[in-house]
């Protein structure tokens, strides 16, 4: 009576070897599918890194040659315009069209533009002395009215400017050293005009608005009258209309740029009478330079603040103040 049962016990112990065979051979494929996965992830992270190193470097290339751009420029003109080489934006062009003979020429391409910062509101100006200068502020005023945005606006900035810009309280008259309470209260100074963002009061659409106008230099700055757009000369020239602005800006375009800032005063009439080298020119110093490099899968970009030496220094140093990525 035994005999029948052993060929299925036979079958059912053959069976179970089989799936255990199958399972572990399941097992393995996965553990080798993992392993292949995470190289292949580890190569395209090492290759992504180079990828993005070598952007850098050629990004770094771009700031070169615009600070080339910017010292020859000073040897070129006495006023900066926005029909100057500098303002002209270089197209996405391949290195190797450039006449750059490296491996990875024909694989990157690069553009980039550059901009006059002082065609922009200057925040540093609204401190002099430890001591808000009320006709920056008005200025200032004026530009957040031509923008639709409430002119408490111009004074919160103001304010912020002011607290970063003070010197605190609370420092030891013996040491000189300012009191840790001191070091941690003053606010950080802005430094790009996005950082307004943090400024208790002002809506994030306040800033969206008008961080295109307004920039952080190092040291008091005049507007650029050949670069700056409409509302910021309205705002910038007393009494000044946003549409007589926008027909002088055309003017500029159409006609000529301005040659120095009596072609500015003689232009306005009586409205430019009032205005001093401090407040508007027709040069500039400090200006944004752009960048962005595709190579391969990579593409970065890059923004750099510069500050050229004065007119009339011959081939002026162009300095970069800060860098950052996009």
């Amino acid at each position: 009576m035994s005999e029948p049962v052993r060929p299925a016990r036979l079958r059912r112990e053959t069976g179970a070897a089989v799936l255990m065979a199958l399972f572990v051979a399941t097992l393995a494929m996965l553990i080798v599918t993992g392993l292949f996965y995470r190289q292949f992830v580890l190569l395209r992270t090492i290759e992504n890194q180079q990828l993005v190193s070598q952007s850098r470097m050629l990004l770094r290339g771009a700031l070169d040659w615009g600070r080339a751009i910017l010292r020859e420029d000073a040897n070129r003109s006495s006023y900066d315009a926005l029909s100057e080489p500098w303002a002209q934006p270089l197209a996405e062009t391949r290195l190797d069209q450039l006449g750059e003979t490296s491996s990875i020429a024909s694989l990157a391409s690069i553009a980039g533009s550059m901009e006059d910062a002082q065609g922009r509101f200057n925040l540093h100006n609204l401190v002099e002395s430890g001591k808000i200068d009320d006709k920056e502020l008005e200025s200032l005023r004026r530009l957040a009215a031509l923008l639709q945005l409430p002119t408490q606006t111009a004074d919160l900035i103001a304010e912020r400017v002011l607290q970063s810009q003070a010197p605190p309280a609370n420092v030891d008259d013996k040491t000189g050293e300012m009191g840790k309470d001191a070091e941690r209260l003053r606010p950080l100074p802005l430094m790009l005009p996005q950082d307004i963002r943090g400024v208790q009061g002002i809506s994030p659409d306040a800033v969206d608005r008008l961080a295109p106008y307004i920039v952080v230099l190092d040291e008091r700055t005049p507007v650029n009258a050949n670069t700056a757009p409409p509302e910021l000369i309205a705002a910038r020239v007393p009494d000044l209309t946003l549409a007589e602005a926008r027909s002088l800006v055309a003017e500029r375009e159409r006609i000529s740029y301005f040659k120095d800032t009596a072609d500015v005063r003689l232009r306005l009439g009586a409205k430019g009478s009032v205005l001093t080298d401090a407040e508007l020119s027709t040069n500039s110093r400090y200006f944004f330079i752009r960048g962005e490099v595709k190579l391969d899968r990579a593409v970065t970009h890059m923004e750099a603040l510069v500050k050229r030496g004065a007119p009339g220094q011959g081939a002026a140093a162009v300095n970069v103040l800060w860098t950052r990525e996009l």
